[in-house]
Protein backbone atom coordinates (compact mmCIF):
# COMPACT_ATOMS: atom_id res chain seq x y z
CA UNK A 1 0.00 0.00 0.00
CA UNK A 2 1.67 3.31 -1.54
CA UNK A 3 -0.69 5.46 1.02
CA UNK A 4 -0.92 5.18 4.52
CA UNK A 5 -3.98 7.31 5.53
CA UNK A 6 -5.00 6.92 9.29
CA UNK A 7 -7.08 8.12 11.58
CA UNK A 8 -5.08 10.07 14.52
CA UNK A 9 -5.78 12.69 18.16
CA UNK A 10 -7.06 15.81 17.12
CA UNK A 11 -6.20 19.19 18.87
CA UNK A 12 -9.70 20.63 18.57
CA UNK A 13 -11.12 23.98 19.70
CA UNK A 14 -14.19 23.87 22.42
CA UNK A 15 -17.44 24.14 20.90
CA UNK A 16 -18.68 27.78 22.07
CA UNK A 17 -15.77 29.28 20.49
CA UNK A 18 -15.03 27.57 17.38
CA UNK A 19 -16.74 29.53 14.93
CA UNK A 20 -14.84 32.40 16.07
CA UNK A 21 -10.97 31.31 16.39
CA UNK A 22 -11.02 29.01 13.28
CA UNK A 23 -9.99 30.80 10.23
CA UNK A 24 -10.72 30.95 6.24
CA UNK A 25 -8.13 29.61 4.43
CA UNK A 26 -5.06 32.32 4.75
CA UNK A 27 -3.82 31.31 1.38
CA UNK A 28 -6.87 33.29 -0.22
CA UNK A 29 -7.22 36.09 2.25
CA UNK A 30 -5.96 39.69 1.69
CA UNK A 31 -3.77 41.46 4.72
CA UNK A 32 -7.06 43.70 4.80
CA UNK A 33 -9.15 40.62 5.39
CA UNK A 34 -7.11 39.34 8.00
CA UNK A 35 -7.29 42.16 9.74
CA UNK A 36 -10.76 42.53 9.64
CA UNK A 37 -11.14 38.44 10.21
CA UNK A 38 -9.38 38.89 13.53
CA UNK A 39 -10.73 42.11 15.10
CA UNK A 40 -11.93 42.40 18.65
CA UNK A 41 -11.53 38.93 19.09
CA UNK A 42 -9.42 37.38 21.53
CA UNK A 43 -8.24 34.24 20.28
CA UNK A 44 -8.27 33.32 16.66
CA UNK A 45 -5.60 30.74 14.66
CA UNK A 46 -4.74 34.19 12.05
CA UNK A 47 -2.12 34.88 14.60
CA UNK A 48 -0.94 30.99 14.29
CA UNK A 49 -1.06 31.33 10.25
CA UNK A 50 -0.34 34.68 9.38
CA UNK A 51 1.63 36.43 12.55
CA UNK A 52 3.81 38.87 10.20
CA UNK A 53 0.41 40.20 8.86
CA UNK A 54 -0.10 41.75 12.37
CA UNK A 55 3.85 42.30 13.53
CA UNK A 56 5.03 43.55 10.11
CA UNK A 57 8.53 44.59 11.72
CA UNK A 58 8.98 41.54 13.76
CA UNK A 59 11.54 39.46 12.81
CA UNK A 60 11.66 35.73 12.11
CA UNK A 61 13.34 34.92 15.35
CA UNK A 62 10.59 36.94 17.05
CA UNK A 63 7.27 35.75 14.23
CA UNK A 64 8.30 32.18 15.65
CA UNK A 65 8.58 32.51 19.42
CA UNK A 66 5.27 34.21 19.08
CA UNK A 67 3.41 31.53 17.02
CA UNK A 68 4.67 29.33 19.82
CA UNK A 69 3.38 30.94 22.60
CA UNK A 70 -0.05 31.28 21.31
CA UNK A 71 -0.36 28.15 20.04
CA UNK A 72 0.50 27.17 23.82
CA UNK A 73 -1.35 30.17 25.23
CA UNK A 74 -4.29 28.48 23.61
CA UNK A 75 -3.58 25.31 25.12
CA UNK A 76 -2.99 26.33 28.23
CA UNK A 77 -6.31 28.08 28.71
CA UNK A 78 -8.38 25.06 27.39
CA UNK A 79 -9.41 27.26 24.59
CA UNK A 80 -8.13 23.92 22.46
CA UNK A 81 -7.83 20.53 23.75
CA UNK A 82 -6.92 17.21 22.47
CA UNK A 83 -9.41 13.81 21.68
CA UNK A 84 -8.42 11.02 24.14
CA UNK A 85 -8.14 8.37 20.65
CA UNK A 86 -7.55 8.54 17.25
CA UNK A 87 -10.63 9.62 15.20
CA UNK A 88 -10.72 10.07 11.72
CA UNK A 89 -13.48 13.21 11.06
CA UNK A 90 -16.35 13.44 8.80
CA UNK A 91 -16.26 17.45 7.12
CA UNK A 92 -19.36 18.40 4.94
CA UNK A 93 -19.23 21.81 3.37
CA UNK A 94 -22.45 23.24 2.08
CA UNK A 95 -22.84 26.91 -0.30
CA UNK A 96 -25.75 27.89 -2.06
CA UNK A 97 -26.64 24.47 -3.27
CA UNK A 98 -23.37 22.69 -3.34
CA UNK A 99 -22.78 20.47 -0.59
CA UNK A 100 -20.13 17.85 -0.38
CA UNK A 101 -18.37 15.48 2.07
CA UNK A 102 -15.18 14.36 3.33
CA UNK A 103 -12.92 12.48 5.77
CA UNK A 104 -9.83 14.45 8.04
CA UNK A 105 -7.28 12.13 8.48
CA UNK A 106 -3.43 11.83 9.11
CA UNK A 107 -1.61 10.75 5.84
CA UNK A 108 2.27 9.01 5.96
CA UNK A 109 4.55 11.31 3.92
CA UNK A 110 7.79 9.22 3.58
CA UNK A 111 9.59 8.88 -0.39
CA UNK A 112 6.39 6.30 -1.65
CA UNK A 113 3.82 8.14 -0.46
CA UNK A 114 5.09 11.36 -2.13
CA UNK A 115 5.31 9.71 -5.57
CA UNK A 116 1.73 9.37 -5.40
CA UNK A 117 -0.11 12.67 -4.30
CA UNK A 118 0.21 14.52 -7.10
CA UNK A 119 0.49 18.25 -7.59
CA UNK A 120 -0.55 20.71 -10.38
CA UNK A 121 0.50 23.80 -9.48
CA UNK A 122 3.62 26.25 -8.65
CA UNK A 123 4.93 26.97 -5.41
CA UNK A 124 6.11 30.49 -3.93
CA UNK A 125 9.15 29.00 -1.96
CA UNK A 126 9.23 31.67 0.43
CA UNK A 127 5.91 30.73 1.96
CA UNK A 128 6.86 27.18 1.77
CA UNK A 129 9.53 28.35 4.15
CA UNK A 130 7.30 30.46 6.36
CA UNK A 131 5.19 27.66 6.70
CA UNK A 132 7.42 24.83 7.41
CA UNK A 133 8.64 27.39 10.06
CA UNK A 134 5.15 27.57 11.83
CA UNK A 135 5.19 23.82 11.87
CA UNK A 136 8.27 22.96 13.40
CA UNK A 137 8.05 25.91 15.81
CA UNK A 138 4.69 24.65 17.09
CA UNK A 139 5.33 20.91 16.29
CA UNK A 140 1.44 21.35 14.76
CA UNK A 141 -0.31 21.84 11.41
CA UNK A 142 -3.42 24.02 11.42
CA UNK A 143 -5.63 23.40 8.18
CA UNK A 144 -5.70 20.45 5.98
CA UNK A 145 -4.11 20.30 3.03
CA UNK A 146 -7.33 19.64 0.23
CA UNK A 147 -6.92 16.13 -1.66
CA UNK A 148 -8.82 14.46 -4.02
CA UNK A 149 -9.24 11.04 -5.07
CA UNK A 150 -10.77 8.92 -8.31
CA UNK A 151 -10.96 5.50 -7.00
CA UNK A 152 -14.78 4.53 -6.12
CA UNK A 153 -15.28 4.26 -2.62
CA UNK A 154 -19.23 3.06 -0.19
CA UNK A 155 -18.55 6.19 1.88
CA UNK A 156 -21.76 7.64 0.96
CA UNK A 157 -23.89 5.54 3.61
CA UNK A 158 -22.19 6.41 6.02
CA UNK A 159 -21.88 10.22 5.46
CA UNK A 160 -25.29 9.87 4.99
CA UNK A 161 -25.75 8.29 8.53
CA UNK A 162 -23.81 10.89 10.28
CA UNK A 163 -25.92 14.09 8.43
CA UNK A 164 -29.06 12.29 10.21
CA UNK A 165 -27.42 12.87 13.63
CA UNK A 166 -26.40 16.25 15.61
CA UNK A 167 -22.24 17.32 14.28
CA UNK A 168 -19.99 18.19 16.85
CA UNK A 169 -19.68 21.61 15.14
CA UNK A 170 -22.03 23.71 12.78
CA UNK A 171 -21.13 27.06 11.94
CA UNK A 172 -21.01 29.53 8.72
CA UNK A 173 -17.89 31.31 7.61
CA UNK A 174 -18.05 34.58 6.00
CA UNK A 175 -17.70 33.66 3.02
CA UNK A 176 -21.83 31.73 3.45
CA UNK A 177 -19.90 28.51 3.63
CA UNK A 178 -21.96 26.18 6.38
CA UNK A 179 -19.40 23.87 8.05
CA UNK A 180 -20.30 20.62 9.58
CA UNK A 181 -17.90 18.02 11.38
CA UNK A 182 -18.74 14.63 13.41
CA UNK A 183 -15.89 12.86 15.41
CA UNK A 184 -16.13 9.25 14.36
CA UNK A 185 -16.26 8.00 17.67
CA UNK A 186 -17.44 4.63 16.89
CA UNK A 187 -15.02 1.50 16.52
CA UNK A 188 -16.89 0.16 13.73
CA UNK A 189 -17.39 3.28 11.49
CA UNK A 190 -14.05 3.75 11.66
CA UNK A 191 -12.32 0.62 10.88
CA UNK A 192 -14.68 0.86 7.74
CA UNK A 193 -13.47 4.32 6.68
CA UNK A 194 -9.83 2.84 6.86
CA UNK A 195 -10.76 -0.01 4.57
CA UNK A 196 -12.51 2.47 2.05
CA UNK A 197 -9.28 5.04 1.88
CA UNK A 198 -7.01 2.06 1.75
CA UNK A 199 -8.61 1.88 -1.75
CA UNK A 200 -7.39 5.00 -2.89
CA UNK A 201 -3.65 4.50 -5.34
CA UNK A 202 -3.65 8.44 -6.25
CA UNK A 203 -4.03 11.17 -4.46
CA UNK A 204 -4.34 14.86 -6.07
CA UNK A 205 -3.76 18.17 -4.34
CA UNK A 206 -6.56 20.81 -5.16
CA UNK A 207 -5.56 23.27 -2.72
CA UNK A 208 -2.59 23.83 -0.05
CA UNK A 209 0.49 23.05 -2.41
CA UNK A 210 2.38 25.31 -0.02
CA UNK A 211 1.79 23.24 2.82
CA UNK A 212 2.35 20.19 1.14
CA UNK A 213 5.53 21.55 -0.06
CA UNK A 214 6.49 22.61 3.74
CA UNK A 215 5.82 19.00 5.14
CA UNK A 216 7.37 17.36 2.19
CA UNK A 217 10.39 19.63 3.14
CA UNK A 218 10.61 18.83 6.20
CA UNK A 219 10.06 15.07 6.02
CA UNK A 220 13.73 15.47 3.82
CA UNK A 221 14.99 17.30 6.72
CA UNK A 222 14.41 14.86 9.81
CA UNK A 223 15.09 11.88 8.05
CA UNK A 224 18.49 13.78 7.13
CA UNK A 225 18.80 14.26 11.02
CA UNK A 226 17.52 10.88 12.30
CA UNK A 227 17.64 7.86 9.87
CA UNK A 228 15.36 6.46 12.07
CA UNK A 229 12.77 8.61 11.11
CA UNK A 230 10.78 7.01 8.49
CA UNK A 231 8.13 9.24 7.75
CA UNK A 232 5.93 12.41 8.65
CA UNK A 233 2.26 12.92 9.37
CA UNK A 234 0.34 15.18 6.97
CA UNK A 235 -3.23 16.78 7.51
CA UNK A 236 -5.06 16.18 4.87
CA UNK A 237 -9.14 16.77 3.89
CA UNK A 238 -9.98 13.91 0.84
CA UNK A 239 -12.96 14.40 -0.92
CA UNK A 240 -13.91 12.00 -4.03
CA UNK A 241 -13.55 14.13 -7.16
CA UNK A 242 -17.12 14.18 -8.26
CA UNK A 243 -17.55 16.72 -5.30
CA UNK A 244 -15.19 18.99 -6.07
CA UNK A 245 -15.87 22.49 -7.72
CA UNK A 246 -13.92 24.78 -9.59
CA UNK A 247 -14.01 28.37 -10.58
CA UNK A 248 -11.29 31.00 -12.26
CA UNK A 249 -8.75 32.43 -10.90
CA UNK A 250 -8.44 36.07 -12.74
CA UNK A 251 -6.05 38.26 -13.58
CA UNK A 252 -5.33 42.00 -12.89
CA UNK A 253 -2.28 43.48 -14.64
CA UNK A 254 -0.71 46.52 -14.45
CA UNK A 255 1.32 47.77 -17.42
CA UNK A 256 4.62 49.50 -17.03
CA UNK A 257 4.71 52.19 -19.59
CA UNK A 258 2.50 51.18 -22.73
CA UNK A 259 -0.92 53.24 -22.35
CA UNK A 260 -4.09 50.63 -22.71
CA UNK A 261 -5.22 52.11 -25.59
CA UNK A 262 -1.85 50.66 -27.39
CA UNK A 263 -1.77 47.37 -25.76
CA UNK A 264 -5.74 46.42 -26.65
CA UNK A 265 -4.51 47.57 -30.65
CA UNK A 266 -1.37 44.96 -30.22
CA UNK A 267 -4.14 42.39 -28.98
CA UNK A 268 -6.48 43.54 -31.91
CA UNK A 269 -3.41 42.36 -34.34
CA UNK A 270 -2.01 39.22 -32.44
CA UNK A 271 -5.23 37.53 -32.31
CA UNK A 272 -7.92 37.38 -34.94
CA UNK A 273 -12.02 37.75 -33.66
CA UNK A 274 -11.21 40.05 -30.61
CA UNK A 275 -14.83 41.45 -30.33
CA UNK A 276 -16.59 44.10 -28.40
CA UNK A 277 -19.32 42.84 -26.05
CA UNK A 278 -20.96 42.52 -23.51
CA UNK A 279 -19.62 40.72 -20.32
CA UNK A 280 -20.25 36.56 -21.17
CA UNK A 281 -18.66 34.23 -18.37
CA UNK A 282 -16.34 31.94 -20.47
CA UNK A 283 -17.46 28.15 -20.57
CA UNK A 284 -14.63 27.05 -23.08
CA UNK A 285 -11.08 25.84 -22.71
CA UNK A 286 -9.33 29.37 -24.51
CA UNK A 287 -12.43 31.96 -24.67
CA UNK A 288 -11.71 34.44 -22.22
CA UNK A 289 -12.73 38.07 -21.52
CA UNK A 290 -10.75 41.24 -21.52
CA UNK A 291 -11.54 44.22 -19.66
CA UNK A 292 -9.53 47.36 -20.93
CA UNK A 293 -10.44 50.59 -22.11
CA UNK A 294 -13.57 50.91 -19.59
CA UNK A 295 -14.79 47.89 -22.10
CA UNK A 296 -15.07 44.60 -22.24
CA UNK A 297 -13.68 42.35 -25.30
CA UNK A 298 -14.36 38.63 -25.94
CA UNK A 299 -11.44 36.43 -28.08
CA UNK A 300 -9.81 33.19 -27.96
CA UNK A 301 -6.14 32.86 -26.43
CA UNK A 302 -5.44 29.88 -29.46
CA UNK A 303 -7.12 31.99 -32.54
CA UNK A 304 -3.61 33.83 -32.81
CA UNK A 305 -2.35 35.58 -36.02
CA UNK A 306 0.33 33.34 -36.14
CA UNK A 307 1.68 29.53 -37.63
CA UNK A 308 3.65 29.21 -34.44
CA UNK A 309 1.93 25.69 -33.00
CA UNK A 310 1.85 26.98 -28.89
CA UNK A 311 2.80 24.23 -26.43
CA UNK A 312 0.88 25.46 -23.24
CA UNK A 313 -0.71 23.72 -20.54
CA UNK A 314 -3.96 26.20 -19.31
CA UNK A 315 -4.80 29.53 -20.49
CA UNK A 316 -3.25 31.13 -17.85
CA UNK A 317 0.08 29.78 -19.30
CA UNK A 318 -1.24 31.45 -22.99
CA UNK A 319 -1.92 34.88 -21.38
CA UNK A 320 1.76 34.80 -19.52
CA UNK A 321 3.05 33.97 -22.88
CA UNK A 322 1.64 35.51 -25.63
CA UNK A 323 0.30 39.00 -23.37
CA UNK A 324 1.85 39.74 -20.52
CA UNK A 325 5.20 38.45 -21.76
CA UNK A 326 5.03 39.64 -25.84
CA UNK A 327 2.87 42.46 -25.78
CA UNK A 328 3.02 44.06 -22.34
CA UNK A 329 6.64 43.25 -21.96
CA UNK A 330 6.41 42.38 -18.45
CA UNK A 331 8.96 39.91 -17.70
CA UNK A 332 8.35 36.50 -15.48
CA UNK A 333 10.58 38.11 -12.50
CA UNK A 334 8.52 41.13 -12.39
CA UNK A 335 5.31 39.43 -12.14
CA UNK A 336 5.02 40.15 -7.94
CA UNK A 337 5.15 44.06 -9.09
CA UNK A 338 2.63 43.53 -11.94
CA UNK A 339 -0.03 40.66 -11.70
CA UNK A 340 -2.41 40.50 -9.26
CA UNK A 341 -4.50 37.71 -8.92
CA UNK A 342 -8.57 37.66 -8.28
CA UNK A 343 -10.57 34.42 -7.41
CA UNK A 344 -13.98 33.73 -9.52
CA UNK A 345 -15.90 34.30 -6.44
CA UNK A 346 -15.86 37.65 -6.46
CA UNK A 347 -17.54 38.00 -10.25
CA UNK A 348 -16.64 40.14 -12.74
CA UNK A 349 -17.82 43.61 -11.36
CA UNK A 350 -14.91 43.12 -9.20
CA UNK A 351 -12.32 42.95 -12.00
CA UNK A 352 -14.13 45.96 -13.76
CA UNK A 353 -13.89 48.12 -9.93
CA UNK A 354 -10.52 47.82 -9.67
CA UNK A 355 -9.52 48.85 -13.31
CA UNK A 356 -11.72 52.01 -13.14
CA UNK A 357 -9.91 52.68 -9.50
CA UNK A 358 -6.38 52.42 -11.25
CA UNK A 359 -5.32 49.21 -9.40
CA UNK A 360 -4.88 47.97 -12.82
CA UNK A 361 -4.93 48.47 -16.35
CA UNK A 362 -6.50 45.89 -17.59
CA UNK A 363 -7.86 42.69 -16.31
CA UNK A 364 -8.53 38.90 -17.89
CA UNK A 365 -11.97 36.98 -16.87
CA UNK A 366 -10.45 32.99 -17.72
CA UNK A 367 -12.22 29.89 -17.98
CA UNK A 368 -12.14 27.57 -15.34
CA UNK A 369 -10.15 24.70 -15.90
CA UNK A 370 -11.80 21.05 -14.87
CA UNK A 371 -10.95 18.08 -12.56
CA UNK A 372 -10.43 16.07 -15.56
CA UNK A 373 -7.80 18.25 -16.91
CA UNK A 374 -5.72 19.18 -13.25
CA UNK A 375 -5.52 15.24 -13.22
CA UNK A 376 -4.43 14.95 -16.69
CA UNK A 377 -1.37 17.44 -15.63
CA UNK A 378 -0.67 16.10 -12.54
CA UNK A 379 -0.26 12.47 -14.22
CA UNK A 380 2.32 13.97 -16.35
CA UNK A 381 4.22 15.79 -13.74
CA UNK A 382 3.34 18.74 -14.94
CA UNK A 383 2.32 22.14 -13.28
CA UNK A 384 0.21 25.16 -13.87
CA UNK A 385 1.18 28.63 -13.08
CA UNK A 386 0.36 29.48 -9.57
CA UNK A 387 -2.81 31.14 -8.81
CA UNK A 388 -4.70 29.14 -11.68
CA UNK A 389 -6.94 27.33 -9.93
CA UNK A 390 -9.42 28.20 -7.19
CA UNK A 391 -11.57 25.37 -5.36
CA UNK A 392 -14.89 27.03 -3.63
CA UNK A 393 -16.21 26.33 -1.45
CA UNK A 394 -13.08 26.54 0.66
CA UNK A 395 -11.89 24.03 3.52
CA UNK A 396 -11.67 26.27 7.48
CA UNK A 397 -8.70 26.32 8.84
CA UNK A 398 -7.93 25.69 13.05
CA UNK A 399 -11.21 23.41 13.10
CA UNK A 400 -9.01 19.72 13.32
CA UNK A 401 -5.58 20.23 14.45
CA UNK A 402 -2.89 17.95 13.85
CA UNK A 403 -0.09 17.54 16.97
CA UNK A 404 3.44 15.89 15.86
CA UNK A 405 6.50 14.38 17.81
CA UNK A 406 9.52 15.69 16.06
Amino acid sequence: MAIKISSFTGLRPIKKLAHSIVSSSFDNLSVKEIKKASKNINWNFLNILSPETFFPSHSKKQLTNYVRGYLKSMVDNQILFKDDEPNFYIYKLSKNSKVQFGVIASIEINKKSQKNILPHEKTFTSKENSILRNIESTKTQVGPVYLTYKNKNNLKLLFKKYSNTKPEYFFTSAGGTKHSLWVTKNFKDRNYISSQLSKIETLYIADGHHRFAAISKLFKKTSQKNNKIKSVPLLAALFDQSSVKILSYNRLIKLKKTNPKEILDLIKKSFIDVKLCKFKKPNTKGDVMLFICNKWFSFNLLNINSKKVFSHETDIDLINLLIVDKICRIKKNEYKNYLNYLPGKFGYKELEKKVRKNEADMAFFVCPMTMHEIMSISNRKATVPQKSTFFDPKLIDGLVNLQMKL
